[in-house]
């Protein structure tokens, strides 16, 4: 008879196994060098790993189907080629000295090969020979751990592969201290900064300091999400660091992202996206995370001025960079466009208007970074400004604000700034905060409300609503992951399952074997069968209820969000406590000051308030309780007997 033993399967990953064995190939990187330095080495290695599978895998498919190998590989058959002597498995069986030069040569060899689309992506930066950015037993130990898992389409999807390229950028930024400030948005803040500038198809998108993409797909993400086209965005993107540059390059293939203008230089000392007479490109969106206050943003560079006229309203102080960029957002924005851009919170306070004798005793000029502001202000290009919880941002723990710039306000929103204070509700993580959906509903009610709390109100179900429902595809994407990878190998189960049943309550003969050997035999088979596809069971059963229990804890925090948000905006001395319209005119008094603390009630800590006569009954008291106490000391003194102590 025919004897199928199971054996464990090599068998799809899925998003939670891939996100881990992702982990693992930064831990190998563990040591006292900052993980900025290695992260280039890992992306390149996992990116040409990817292509290489992917490519031996259509090759081996186009065959079977064409009957003819060479036509197979035709380059006009792929989206990108491997050559013939540049596959991993060539690179991978190198000898330790020759490792390093192999895998130069082979990437050096598919860029060559997949002009223009390839180009750096693989070398720039990146030196496989130089042992001591990347240590050979670092090197050798990398490459052991990605040939063990093959990364073909059918061991890893592409949608898997591209959140787990995510997930390795955001562990890199755990680790890589104060430079991923520079290089990663954390997911959550990105999800919100898209919702709140809602791009449509045939909308250009601009990120000027674009570190890893994150915030574009997510641009993209928030077009998927209302059911349309993200491939009619426009994407313009320009990074400073050729590392990052790189690794957003590799971020957008793998997500599947057609097209997009990507350069690679300073935003600010070297604008790439301009038009034919040299004028920088306007956009209808931009989104940015910029370095927070950089000292070296090029000052130097503009004092004979700026051949792009971004200055306006006035040159940004010599060492900090934070108004630089917000004078470049705005100069590059349509006169219907509109840009979120992260920010330190010092741009909403720095800075001190002119004094006079007769103002102050004192003679002093208005400093840059207040007379930018005062000019935003007056200029009503700022719609909202929304403080967010400290310990978001890797590498910083200064708590950041979003601005939001807005040319082409409603005319209910003119001359007012909604100010937003979101610095209460988060997940306390290690090393670093996370906002949860029901943070961010907290914050997309009132943006969206605009002040209006009988509109809040309404728009708290219709958020409520729809953050269930994403958290429920979200729940059922990955209980489909896990169904796609375990599936397939646990079919055979319920039928070993019973014929190990059958043949252990009935003799050999009346089962067809023709000896009781045979027969004892096949149950063991069966047995260790079973028991292996048992074990692949209960991982699966594991992994589902993970799945189950993150979803159904989410969907409870945005009911309890929800039903906290109707009491909040049910009452305005409440919701002054998180958020409050101001109009331009209330500024000026105030001396163009943002801060938050000002215009919102962002005291946590109350006093508790007591009528002036009941406050002079408790001192008294008090005064009492203190006379007794004294008294009773005095006695006890005396009663001591001094001479036993």
């Amino acid at each position: 008879m025919a004897r199928n033993i199971t054996v464990r399967p090599f068998r799809r990953l899925t998003q939670a196994e891939l996100d881990a064995f992702l982990e693992k190939a930064a831990n190998i990187l563990r040591g006292n060098v900052d993980h900025s330095e290695f992260r280039g080495y890992v992306f390149a290695l996992l990116f040409f790993k990817r292509i290489s599978d992917v490519y031996i895998e259509e090759v081996r498919k186009l065959t079977a189907q064409l009957g003819d190998e060479t036509l197979a590989k035709d380059p006009k058959m792929h989206n990108f080629v491997v050559p013939d002597g540049s596959l991993w498995d060539i690179a991978a069986r190198q000898s330790r000295n020759q490792v390093g030069t192999t895998l130069n040569e082979a990437m050096i060899a598919i860029e060559r090969a997949n002009q223009p689309k390839f180009d750096g992506i693989l070398t720039s930066g990146v030196d496989f020979n130089d042992a001591e950015k990347l240590p050979r037993d670092k090197l050798i130990n990398l490459i052991n751990h990605f040939s063990s898992q093959i990364f073909d389409r059918a061991h890893v999807t592409d949608d898997v592969l591209g959140n787990a390229y995510e997930y390795l950028i955001r562990n890199f930024a755990s680790r890589a201290g104060k430079s991923s400030g520079e290089f990663y948005t954390p997911k959550e803040v990105a999800y919100l900064m898209s919702e709140i500038v809602e791009p449509q198809p045939g909308q250009s998108i601009c990120d000027w300091a674009s570190g890893s993409g994150g915030l574009l797909l997510q641009c993209r993400n928030y077009v998927t999400r209302q059911c349309k086209d993200p491939d009619r965005l426009l994407l313009y993107a320009q990074e400073s660091n050729l590392s990052t540059y790189n690794i957003s390059r590799i971020n957008m293939i793998l997500h599947g992202v057609k097209s997009w203008e990507h350069r690679h230089q300073d935003s600010l000392r070297n604008p790439l996206h301009v038009d034919d007479g040299k004028k920088l490109l306007k956009f209808d969106r931009i989104v940015m995370n910029p370095p927070f206050s950089l000292e070296d943003w090029g000052y130097d560079d503009f004092q004979g001025g700026d051949p792009f006229g971004r200055f306006g309203y006035g040159m940004p102080p010599r060492n900090n960079g934070d108004y630089a960029w917000l004078e470049h957002v705005l100069k590059s924005l349509k006169d219907t466009g509109k840009a979120i851009v992260v920010m330190s919170q010092g741009v909403l306070f720095r800075g001190q208007p002119e004094q006079t004798e007769e103002d102050d005793g004192r003679n002093q000029s208005a400093d840059a970074e207040y007379v930018i502001r005062e000019g935003f202000i007056k200029a009503d290009a700022i719609e909202c400004v929304i403080v967010l919880p400290s310990k978001l941002f890797y590498g910083n723990t200064v708590p950041g604000c979003l601005i939001i710039m807005n040319k082409n306000k409603p005319p209910e929103r003119k001359n007012k700034i909604l100010m937003i204070w979101a610095s209460r509700n988060f997940q306390n993580a290690n090393p670093q905060n996370i906002l949860r959906p029901s943070d961010l509903m907290r914050i997309l009610v009132p943006w969206r409300a605009f002040g209006d709390l009988d509109l809040a109100r309404r728009l708290v179900s219709i958020h409520e609503e729809k953050l269930v429902q994403e958290e429920e595809l979200e729940r059922q994407r990955r209980l489909k992951d896990i169904e796609d990878a375990y599936a397939p190998i646990l079919e055979p189960l319920e039928t070993l399952t019973l014929e190990l049943s059958r043949l252990e309550t009935s003799n050999w003969q009346s089962n067809g074997y023709s000896r009781k050997s045979e027969q004892v035999i096949r149950i063991r088979e069966l047995k260790r069968s079973v028991k292996e596809l048992g074990k692949i069971q209960g991982e699966r059963n594991a992994a589902e209820d993970e799945v189950n229990s993150h979803a159904n804890q989410e969907i409870a925090h945005i009911h309890e969000a929800a039903t906290d948000l109707l009491s909040i905006c049910s009452d305005p001395n409440l919701a002054n406590r998180y958020f409050s319209v101001v109009d331009i005119n209330e500024l000026s008094p105030n001396e163009y000051n943002l801060n938050m603390s000002r215009y919102v009630d962002t005291y946590d800590e109350r006093e508790e308030y007591i009528p002036l006569p009941d406050a002079a009954n408790l001192l008294q008291e008090s005064e009492r309780r203190r006379s007794e106490a004294m008294r009773r000391v005095s006695l006890a003194l005396g009663a001591c007997n001094y001479d036993e102590v």
